[in-house]
């Protein structure tokens, strides 16, 4: 008897903690480093995607001649780099938002006005303009160019307009702000077409209305192959799963954060928004990154408290918490599922995109020595 109420005991036990400390379930993952390399470059480096079959980086250096759109094979080495913004023949007049490569291995570079397809000694093959209801630049910074094909040929190509990480909300009285945080642009015909209606979220219900500006800061994933789109906003508690057929929702996956105070409460307001002046101090969702076998990683970004912030900014007036990868967390979902609690990254590491085999492409800075190269490790997802 005695030993049957201990084994009572302890389910309860068991029971009780997965609901205090529902992170306490999850499988043990971490990242295990397998292999790095040097880009030889006394300038940012930003790596944005990869091909395979090429074995070829694609990314960006930006300097005080504009952004350099630059290709890096395996061991560091430029193959070509340029700035294609500008007035000639094969440049375009506005910047780049996003780039990416194509399945062939050619380049599409966006802008909001224009696609641009290059090849990969970077001369021009194509130019479309096409329309959209928001033209958003995002300045400093490029994202991954979230095109697709809806039936696996050429001609249906498609694209999201409205980039990943950016807040395309415009405070304008006068303005009507769409109540979808989608739209996509079907080539063919030049066809705008809504998906995600901001009422298709949990976080909808629970912000003040005056804060659902808030919620139009957005972070996506595309799925070419499945055809699905991974969608969560800055300040959510789920990941949407969208069918980029059929436009439905098709699942919601929750997300346990480990340090999320403010999205515990049962409604958000313009005083849970931690700040020092204009300067925010809370936590957000960063990105969204697509593993093999339908894993997701999410990296986000815990809170800085307001003393921390005020030591941080003491010491360098230049500091910023969401750049200090000490703040940044991964979290794994299985597809379904949250499979992880929260994952630290490397030391002075920032995840800058998802590769083959579990893997990823982690930017690694040294702040206490100004090297003459940019550095790049490779770290695989493991139990």
């Amino acid at each position: 008897m005695a030993r049957k109420i201990l084994k009572l005991t302890l389910v309860i036990v068991l029971l009780i903690s997965m609901v205090i400390w529902p992170t306490a379930s999850f499988s043990q993952y971490k990242l295990e480093k397998v292999e790095e390399f040097k880009i030889n470059s006394l300038l940012p480096v930003v790596i944005v995607d990869y091909h395979p079959q090429s074995k070829l980086y694609l990314g960006y250096i930006s300097n005080s001649e504009g952004t350099r759109i630059t290709l890096i094979n395996e061991q560091g080495d430029f193959i070509i780099n340029e700035v294609l913004v500008g007035e000639g023949p094969k440049q375009s007049t506005a910047a780049f938002n996003n780039m990416a490569f194509t399945e062939e291995g050619d380049i599409w570079l966006q802008t909001p006005y224009q696609l641009f397809l290059y090849d990969q000694n970077l001369n021009i093959k194509k130019k479309i303009r096409y329309q959209s209801e928001r033209k958003i630049h995002i300045y400093g910074r490029m994202e991954v160019f979230p095109y697709f094909y809806l039936n696996k040929s050429q001609s249906s190509l498609s694209f999201i307009t409205n980039p990943s990480g950016a807040n395309f909300y415009m405070p304008d009285p006068d303005v009507v702000n769409s109540t979808y945080l989608i739209e996509v642009n079907q080539v063919e015909g030049d066809k705008l077409v809504k998906i995600a209606s901001i009422t298709d979220r949990a976080m909808y219900k629970i912000f003040d209305k005056s804060m659902l500006a808030d919620l139009y800061s957005i972070n996506y994933s595309l799925d070419r192959k499945k055809l699905k789109l991974y969608l969560t906003t800055n300040f959510d508690n789920e990941i949407t799963v969208y069918d980029l057929v059929t436009k439905k929702l098709e699942s919601r996956i929750k997300i346990n954060h480990g340090e999320f105070k403010m999205l515990k409460k049962s409604l958000i307001t313009d005083s849970d928004f931690e700040g020092y002046g204009r300067i925010s101090l809370g936590a957000k969702n960063n990105k969204l990154f697509l593993l093999d076998g339908g894993m997701i990683a999410l990296d986000y970004i815990k809170e800085i408290p307001y003393g921390t912030y005020e030591k941080k900014i003491a010491d360098d007036p230049t500091y910023y918490h969401f750049q200090d990868p000490a703040y940044h967390r991964l979290i794994l979902f299985d597809g379904t599922k949250q499979v992880s609690g929260d994952i630290p990254l490397p030391t002075n590491g920032k995840v800058t995109m998802a590769l083959p085999e579990n893997r990823l492409l982690v930017q690694l800075i040294n702040p206490d020595v100004e090297e003459d190269y940019i550095r790049y490790g490779i770290y695989k997802v493991v139990k």
